[in-house]
């Protein structure tokens, strides 16, 4: 079974009119959110607020698509707050015309599909989108990631994850470790339906992301229904290519 980590990315610019400067620039589909080949990016994952390790990004391909898509491939290995790898996965971010597509597979949930290990799935992506020109209040395509669970011989059950009523918030400027940048707050609720043999399960979060189309993930956070903290994640460093073939 494909363990995978999730997390939903999302868009930011700044200005008086809700869009940044000279936004037509910093997207450009050749480097879609500063993405060049080599370019490394890490997060700190947090659990309830608390120190779960971290999640390490790098750039190893950039090709247009037999459908004129500019596909970013960028390989994530997730390492415990012992520096022990866990996972380690491949995911692709789509530039298409004034549109960065983010894979749907970012929306499969770890703790899910633990239940299921050893079992065939089937994928039903609806990438998430964000388009160029965004401004405070509009409202943001849903993404969705459908699965099927399956044996050799019978299909299991049908788990829906879709990250639904996404809108842009407001303008904030954020501070991590790897700096301070201007972001778009996007909000939605990630919902999770899971069809357990017949009887329907559903878990809700709530879920607050800051995101640079310069530096792209800057800071995303995940609600229970009770409105505690749960996931977390917080951009620690980024290096470009330059930087990531000197270290």
């Amino acid at each position: 079974m494909k363990k995978i980590y999730f997390y939903v990315l999302g868009l930011v610019w700044l200005g008086a009119s809700g869009m940044v400067p000279g936004a037509a620039l910093a997207q450009n589909c050749l480097q879609p959110l500063g993405l060049a080949k080599n370019t490394e990016f890490v997060f700190q994952v947090t659990d309830k607020g608390r120190n779960k390790g971290t999640l390490n990004n790098k750039v190893v391909q950039q090709v247009t698509d037999k459908d004129g898509a500019y596909v970013t491939t960028f390989k994530s290995a997730r390492r415990n707050k012992s520096n022990r790898p866990e996972t380690a996965e491949e995911y692709h971010i789509r530039c298409v015309n004034d549109t960065v597509y983010l894979d749907a597979m970012l929306l499969l949930r770890e703790q899910v599909m633990k239940a299921f290990e050893g079992k065939d799935f089937d994928f039903t992506p609806v990438d998430i989108a964000y388009p160029q020109q965004m401004k405070i209040g509009q409202k943001l395509p849903d993404g969705k990631l459908g699965v099927k669970v399956r044996s050799s011989s019978v299909n299991i059950t049908q788990i829906s994850m879709v990250a639904t009523d996404r809108k842009v918030e407001a303008i904030e400027k954020v501070t991590t470790p790897a700096g301070t940048f201007d972001c778009f707050k996007i909000t939605y609720n990630y919902e999770v339906d899971l069809d357990a043999m017949g009887l329907p399960l559903r878990d809700v979060f709530k879920v607050e992301e800051y995101f640079s189309l310069e530096h792209g993930l800057i800071k995303c956070q995940y609600y229970n229904k009770r409105g505690k903290k749960a996931k977390g994640l917080e951009l620690i460093t980024k290096r470009n290519a330059a930087q990531a073939l000197q270290k």
